[in-house]
C-alpha cells in the first residue's frame, strides 16, 4: 500500500511549515519541485542550498563606493569610528563598526535592493539589517559561523553580505568560506561546555579562542574544503547563518581589501540575540537591538 498517496505532502508544499528557512529545509527539493519559480530561481536556491553561499553582482557605480571608502577613512581619521575590539582583531588594520550611524553611503548600500531583493526571495521574509562593519585591509581572522555572534530564535534566520568594493582574491587577504559548511549544526558556548564569559577570568577572549580552536577541529573531521573565491568590486556573497568563512593572510602586504560586510535578521522571530552572552538552555537570552520595528532600515 502506498501511504504517500493518503498523505496530503503539508511539508512538500507549504515553505512554512517548518520554523526554519525554506532554503534550510530537509524537504527543500520537493519544495522547489512544488514551486513556480524559473530556472533561474531554481538554481539561484540549489545553490545557496548546497554551498551555503551565493555570490550576485551589485554594479555599483565607482561614486558610491568613493563615497562609502571616503566617509570610512574620515572616521578613522576624525577618530569617531567605533572599532573592533582587541580580541577579535587579527591584524593592525582598524576595521569600522556600526559606519551606518554616521555615514548614509553606507546605509544606502545596506538597503541595497539588488540585495535585499534576493534575502527576500532567499528566505520569504522582510530583512532587517542590524550591523555594519567596513575594512581597508583583509581581516585575517579565524573561521567561524556568525550564529556564535548573533542568532535567533527560531534559529537561522540571520545572514551575512560581504560587499566587494575592490576586487578580492588569495593575494589581498580575500574572504574564505568553507561551502556545505552551514549543514554541520548550531554550536553555542554551552555545547562546548563553556561558561558564560562573566563566570571565567578574561572569560570572553579565552571562551572565543576555544570556540575557534573547537572550529579547526571540526573542519578536520568533517572533511571540509575552504576556497578563496575570487570576488570582483561590485559583487556581493551571500552566507547562510551558518556557513564558516573567515580572512586569509595578506600575502601582498601593500594591498588594500576594501570592503563591506552586512548582517541582517528576518521579521518575526521571538529572539533576537548575542549567543555569546546567553545561556538559551536556561531561557537566558542577550537580547540585541534589532527586531521588527527597530533596526537600519527604519532608524532616523
Amino acid at each position: 500500500m502506498n501511504t504517500q498517496k493518503h498523505l496530503d505532502m503539508k511539508f512538500f508544499k507549504d515553505k512554512n511549515a517548518l520554523s526554519m528557512p525554506w532554503v534550510e529545509s530537509p524537504f527543500f527539493y520537493e519544495l522547489l519541485k512544488n514551486s513556480n519559480l524559473t530556472q533561474k530561481q531554481k538554481d539561484t536556491a540549489i545553490k545557496y542550498h548546497e554551498q551555503g553561499y551565493l555570490i550576485i553582482d551589485l554594479n555599483l557605480p565607482d561614486t558610491e563606493i568613493e563615497g562609502i571608502m571616503a566617509d570610512v577613512y574620515k572616521a578613522i581619521d576624525e577618530d569617531t569610528a567605533k572599532l573592533q575590539a582587541d580580541h577579535y582583531q587579527y591584524n593592525e588594520s582598524p576595521r569600522v563598526f556600526e559606519g551606518w550611524k554616521e555615514s548614509q553611503n553606507i546605509k544606502n548600500l545596506v538597503l541595497n535592493k539588488k540585495i535585499t531583493d534576493t534575502l527576500q526571495f532567499l528566505y520569504q521574509k522582510e530583512p532587517l539589517p542590524f550591523s555594519t562593519i567596513n575594512f581597508i585591509k583583509g581581516s585575517n581572522q579565524p573561521l567561524h559561523s556568525d550564529a556564535i555572534h548573533f542568532h535567533t530564535i527560531p534559529q537561522l534566520w540571520m545572514v551575512g553580505v560581504w560587499v566587494a568594493l575592490e576586487n578580492s582574491n588569495k593575494n589581498n587577504g580575500g574572504l574564505r568560506i568553507v561551502p556545505g559548511s552551514h549543514k554541520w549544526g548550531v554550536y553555542e558556548y554551552h555545547n562546548l561546555n563553556l561558561p558564560h564569559p562573566d563566570n571565567r577570568e578574561n572569560g570572553e577572549k579565552e571562551n572565543y579562542r576555544d570556540y575557534e580552536q573547537f572550529i579547526r577541529e571540526l573542519v578536520i573531521a568533517k572533511g571540509g574544503k575552504e576556497i578563496i573565491p575570487e570576488i570582483k568590486k561590485g559583487q556581493a556573497l551571500i552566507w547562510a547563518t551558518n556557513t564558516l568563512h573567515g580572512g586569509t593572510p595578506i600575502i601582498d602586504k601593500e594591498s588594500t581589501r576594501k570592503s563591506q560586510a552586512i548582517h541582517y535578521f528576518f521579521e518575526g522571530c521571538d529572539h533576537y540575540y548575542h549567543p555569546m552572552f546567553s545561556e538559551p538552555l536556561k531561557g537566558k537570552y542577550a537580547k540585541k537591538w534589532c527586531d521588527d520595528k527597530n533596526n537600519i532600515k527604519t532608524a532616523k
